[in-house]
Protein backbone atom coordinates (compact mmCIF):
# COMPACT_ATOMS: atom_id res chain seq x y z
CA UNK A 1 0.00 0.00 0.00
CA UNK A 2 0.98 3.29 -0.64
CA UNK A 3 1.12 5.87 2.15
CA UNK A 4 1.54 9.77 1.60
CA UNK A 5 2.63 11.57 5.21
CA UNK A 6 4.48 8.16 6.61
CA UNK A 7 6.77 5.18 5.87
CA UNK A 8 6.00 2.20 6.18
CA UNK A 9 8.18 -1.07 6.36
CA UNK A 10 9.02 -4.68 7.79
CA UNK A 11 12.36 -6.19 8.70
CA UNK A 12 13.68 -10.00 8.56
CA UNK A 13 13.27 -9.52 12.80
CA UNK A 14 9.10 -8.94 12.04
CA UNK A 15 9.62 -5.68 13.67
CA UNK A 16 7.46 -3.30 11.29
CA UNK A 17 8.54 0.70 11.02
CA UNK A 18 6.21 3.75 11.11
CA UNK A 19 7.65 6.67 10.46
CA UNK A 20 5.85 9.79 10.48
CA UNK A 21 7.46 11.69 7.65
CA UNK A 22 6.66 15.01 7.39
CA UNK A 23 10.09 16.76 8.23
CA UNK A 24 9.50 19.40 7.20
CA UNK A 25 6.74 20.30 9.61
CA UNK A 26 8.42 18.20 12.24
CA UNK A 27 6.10 16.04 11.72
CA UNK A 28 3.14 17.58 12.77
CA UNK A 29 -0.13 15.70 11.67
CA UNK A 30 -2.96 16.23 9.65
CA UNK A 31 -5.71 14.37 8.34
CA UNK A 32 -3.82 12.37 6.01
CA UNK A 33 -1.28 11.46 8.89
CA UNK A 34 -4.56 9.91 10.78
CA UNK A 35 -5.56 7.82 7.61
CA UNK A 36 -2.13 6.44 7.18
CA UNK A 37 -1.31 5.76 10.58
CA UNK A 38 -4.84 3.99 10.81
CA UNK A 39 -3.63 2.11 7.52
CA UNK A 40 -0.64 1.49 8.26
CA UNK A 41 -2.28 -0.42 11.73
CA UNK A 42 -4.23 -2.30 10.30
CA UNK A 43 -1.37 -3.67 7.63
CA UNK A 44 0.50 -4.58 10.62
CA UNK A 45 -2.00 -6.15 12.61
CA UNK A 46 -3.34 -8.26 9.75
CA UNK A 47 0.64 -9.36 8.75
CA UNK A 48 1.71 -12.46 10.26
CA UNK A 49 4.91 -11.67 10.03
CA UNK A 50 4.91 -8.96 12.14
CA UNK A 51 5.41 -9.62 15.62
CA UNK A 52 5.86 -5.91 17.29
CA UNK A 53 6.10 -2.06 15.98
CA UNK A 54 8.12 0.57 16.40
CA UNK A 55 6.87 4.26 15.80
CA UNK A 56 9.22 6.64 15.29
CA UNK A 57 9.54 10.74 13.27
CA UNK A 58 11.35 11.65 10.74
CA UNK A 59 14.19 13.98 10.96
CA UNK A 60 14.76 15.85 14.33
CA UNK A 61 11.25 15.77 15.52
CA UNK A 62 9.30 12.77 16.58
CA UNK A 63 5.41 14.71 16.02
CA UNK A 64 4.97 18.63 16.62
CA UNK A 65 1.07 18.04 17.16
CA UNK A 66 -1.44 19.23 14.95
CA UNK A 67 -0.64 20.88 11.62
CA UNK A 68 -2.07 24.21 12.08
CA UNK A 69 -1.66 25.40 8.80
CA UNK A 70 -2.83 22.10 7.25
CA UNK A 71 -5.94 21.79 9.72
CA UNK A 72 -7.24 25.25 11.86
CA UNK A 73 -5.68 28.10 9.39
CA UNK A 74 -6.74 26.35 5.71
CA UNK A 75 -7.85 28.53 3.14
CA UNK A 76 -10.96 25.57 3.25
CA UNK A 77 -11.18 25.48 7.45
CA UNK A 78 -14.73 25.70 7.61
CA UNK A 79 -15.15 22.28 5.74
CA UNK A 80 -12.47 21.26 7.33
CA UNK A 81 -14.42 21.93 10.52
CA UNK A 82 -17.31 20.07 9.12
CA UNK A 83 -15.54 17.03 7.93
CA UNK A 84 -14.12 16.77 11.66
CA UNK A 85 -17.45 16.84 12.74
CA UNK A 86 -18.54 14.20 10.58
CA UNK A 87 -15.70 12.07 11.20
CA UNK A 88 -16.60 11.75 14.63
CA UNK A 89 -20.13 10.57 13.24
CA UNK A 90 -18.31 8.41 10.93
CA UNK A 91 -15.20 6.72 13.25
CA UNK A 92 -12.71 8.63 10.83
CA UNK A 93 -9.72 11.24 11.26
CA UNK A 94 -8.30 11.40 14.07
CA UNK A 95 -10.99 8.57 16.08
CA UNK A 96 -9.92 6.75 13.81
CA UNK A 97 -6.14 6.47 14.09
CA UNK A 98 -7.01 6.19 17.91
CA UNK A 99 -9.15 3.27 17.92
CA UNK A 100 -6.22 2.01 15.56
CA UNK A 101 -3.56 2.22 18.42
CA UNK A 102 -6.20 1.04 21.03
CA UNK A 103 -7.51 -2.07 19.64
CA UNK A 104 -3.66 -2.86 18.10
CA UNK A 105 -3.03 -6.34 20.29
CA UNK A 106 0.74 -6.48 19.16
CA UNK A 107 3.47 -4.96 21.13
CA UNK A 108 4.19 -1.06 20.44
CA UNK A 109 7.23 0.67 21.02
CA UNK A 110 7.70 4.63 20.63
CA UNK A 111 11.21 5.40 19.54
CA UNK A 112 10.98 9.43 20.44
CA UNK A 113 13.78 10.78 18.87
CA UNK A 114 12.62 14.81 19.33
CA UNK A 115 9.93 16.65 20.10
CA UNK A 116 6.55 15.23 21.18
CA UNK A 117 4.09 17.85 22.12
CA UNK A 118 0.09 17.77 21.46
CA UNK A 119 -1.09 15.05 19.37
CA UNK A 120 2.29 13.94 19.34
CA UNK A 121 2.76 13.07 23.33
CA UNK A 122 -0.39 11.54 22.89
CA UNK A 123 0.68 9.15 20.15
CA UNK A 124 3.55 8.16 21.94
CA UNK A 125 1.31 7.27 25.29
CA UNK A 126 -0.61 5.37 22.85
CA UNK A 127 2.48 2.98 22.40
CA UNK A 128 2.94 -0.01 25.14
CA UNK A 129 6.91 1.36 25.65
CA UNK A 130 8.83 4.33 25.25
CA UNK A 131 12.06 4.56 24.35
CA UNK A 132 13.49 8.61 23.69
CA UNK A 133 16.63 10.54 22.80
CA UNK A 134 18.12 12.73 25.22
CA UNK A 135 16.87 15.32 23.01
CA UNK A 136 12.79 14.27 23.39
CA UNK A 137 10.78 17.02 24.88
CA UNK A 138 7.51 16.13 26.18
CA UNK A 139 4.20 18.52 26.15
CA UNK A 140 0.64 18.15 26.17
CA UNK A 141 0.03 21.34 24.56
CA UNK A 142 -3.92 21.00 24.31
CA UNK A 143 -4.82 23.60 27.09
CA UNK A 144 -2.24 25.84 25.34
CA UNK A 145 -4.29 26.16 22.60
CA UNK A 146 -7.41 26.35 24.71
CA UNK A 147 -8.80 22.24 23.45
CA UNK A 148 -8.87 19.14 25.76
CA UNK A 149 -6.94 16.52 23.18
CA UNK A 150 -7.09 13.20 22.84
CA UNK A 151 -8.21 10.46 25.19
CA UNK A 152 -4.42 9.25 24.72
CA UNK A 153 -3.67 11.76 26.96
CA UNK A 154 -6.42 11.98 29.16
CA UNK A 155 -7.49 8.36 29.34
CA UNK A 156 -4.01 7.07 29.44
CA UNK A 157 -1.54 9.64 31.33
CA UNK A 158 -2.88 9.04 34.32
CA UNK A 159 -2.27 5.36 34.14
CA UNK A 160 1.22 6.30 33.23
CA UNK A 161 2.58 8.55 35.67
CA UNK A 162 -0.57 9.25 38.12
CA UNK A 163 -3.20 11.18 38.57
CA UNK A 164 -1.92 13.99 40.18
CA UNK A 165 1.51 14.19 37.62
CA UNK A 166 -1.10 13.50 34.75
CA UNK A 167 -3.66 16.84 36.09
CA UNK A 168 -0.41 18.45 36.45
CA UNK A 169 1.26 17.96 32.42
CA UNK A 170 -1.93 18.15 31.50
CA UNK A 171 -3.59 21.57 33.00
CA UNK A 172 -0.65 23.55 32.64
CA UNK A 173 0.79 22.21 29.12
CA UNK A 174 4.76 22.51 30.69
CA UNK A 175 6.77 20.62 28.49
CA UNK A 176 9.29 18.15 30.16
CA UNK A 177 12.83 16.68 28.92
CA UNK A 178 14.11 13.37 28.33
CA UNK A 179 15.17 12.80 31.97
CA UNK A 180 12.00 14.42 33.48
CA UNK A 181 10.32 12.16 31.55
CA UNK A 182 12.06 9.11 32.51
CA UNK A 183 11.86 9.86 36.47
CA UNK A 184 8.40 10.01 36.37
CA UNK A 185 8.03 7.11 34.23
CA UNK A 186 6.41 8.26 31.04
CA UNK A 187 9.32 6.86 29.33
CA UNK A 188 11.36 3.33 29.87
CA UNK A 189 14.95 4.32 28.90
CA UNK A 190 16.69 7.24 27.89
CA UNK A 191 19.80 6.74 25.76
CA UNK A 192 22.19 9.28 23.65
CA UNK A 193 20.23 10.26 19.91
CA UNK A 194 22.76 7.56 17.93
CA UNK A 195 22.06 4.93 19.69
CA UNK A 196 18.06 5.52 19.91
CA UNK A 197 17.25 3.18 16.92
CA UNK A 198 19.40 0.43 17.86
CA UNK A 199 18.53 0.07 21.62
CA UNK A 200 14.83 0.37 20.25
CA UNK A 201 15.38 -2.07 17.48
CA UNK A 202 17.25 -4.43 19.84
CA UNK A 203 14.41 -4.31 22.67
CA UNK A 204 11.54 -4.65 19.40
CA UNK A 205 13.41 -8.23 18.31
CA UNK A 206 13.64 -9.94 21.60
CA UNK A 207 9.85 -8.71 21.45
CA UNK A 208 9.20 -10.20 18.37
CA UNK A 209 10.96 -13.28 19.38
CA UNK A 210 8.53 -13.76 22.39
CA UNK A 211 5.04 -15.99 21.73
CA UNK A 212 2.81 -13.84 19.98
CA UNK A 213 -0.36 -15.16 21.77
CA UNK A 214 0.83 -14.87 24.76
CA UNK A 215 1.45 -11.17 24.40
CA UNK A 216 -1.38 -10.70 22.77
CA UNK A 217 -3.52 -11.99 25.56
CA UNK A 218 -1.42 -10.10 28.35
CA UNK A 219 -2.52 -6.62 26.06
CA UNK A 220 -5.82 -7.66 25.95
CA UNK A 221 -5.77 -8.51 29.89
CA UNK A 222 -4.05 -5.35 30.96
CA UNK A 223 -6.06 -3.11 28.73
CA UNK A 224 -9.78 -4.53 30.47
CA UNK A 225 -8.18 -3.81 33.79
CA UNK A 226 -8.99 -0.31 33.16
CA UNK A 227 -13.10 -0.64 33.34
CA UNK A 228 -13.55 -3.64 35.37
CA UNK A 229 -13.13 -5.07 38.71
CA UNK A 230 -10.48 -7.33 39.37
CA UNK A 231 -12.72 -10.24 39.80
CA UNK A 232 -14.15 -9.60 36.23
CA UNK A 233 -10.35 -9.11 35.10
CA UNK A 234 -9.27 -12.47 37.13
CA UNK A 235 -12.08 -14.70 35.40
CA UNK A 236 -11.39 -12.73 31.75
CA UNK A 237 -7.64 -13.88 32.46
CA UNK A 238 -8.43 -17.47 33.02
CA UNK A 239 -10.59 -17.89 29.84
CA UNK A 240 -7.62 -16.57 27.91
CA UNK A 241 -5.20 -18.45 29.76
CA UNK A 242 -7.18 -21.69 29.55
CA UNK A 243 -6.29 -21.24 25.56
CA UNK A 244 -2.72 -20.50 26.15
CA UNK A 245 -1.95 -23.48 28.05
CA UNK A 246 -3.08 -25.99 25.05
CA UNK A 247 -1.18 -24.31 22.55
CA UNK A 248 1.82 -24.92 20.87
CA UNK A 249 3.82 -21.98 21.80
CA UNK A 250 3.56 -22.92 25.66
CA UNK A 251 4.86 -26.55 25.20
CA UNK A 252 7.49 -25.04 22.83
CA UNK A 253 8.39 -22.49 26.20
CA UNK A 254 8.51 -25.52 28.48
CA UNK A 255 10.41 -27.98 26.36
CA UNK A 256 13.21 -24.75 25.90
CA UNK A 257 13.82 -24.19 29.05
CA UNK A 258 14.33 -29.16 30.10
CA UNK A 259 16.37 -28.59 27.15
CA UNK A 260 18.04 -25.08 28.02
CA UNK A 261 18.00 -23.83 24.37
CA UNK A 262 15.83 -20.65 22.71
CA UNK A 263 12.22 -20.75 22.36
CA UNK A 264 11.00 -21.05 18.74
CA UNK A 265 7.38 -19.65 19.11
CA UNK A 266 5.27 -20.00 16.16
CA UNK A 267 1.95 -18.29 17.36
CA UNK A 268 -0.10 -21.80 17.72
Amino acid sequence: MSYEDILYDVDDHGVATITINRPDRMNAVRYETYRDLRAALDEADGDDAVRCLVLTGAGRGFCAGDDFQGIFLAEDREQARLNRRLNRIKGSGIQDAVEGFFSFDKPTIAAVNGAAVGMGMDLAIMCDIRYASEQAKFGSYFVRRGVVGSTGGTYLLKHIVGLSKAYELLLSGDLVDAQEAERIGLVSKVVPGERLMEDTYAFARRLASGPPLAQRAIKRVVKKGFDVDWRTLDEYSMSLSDVLWESEDHMEGVRSWVEKREPVYKGR
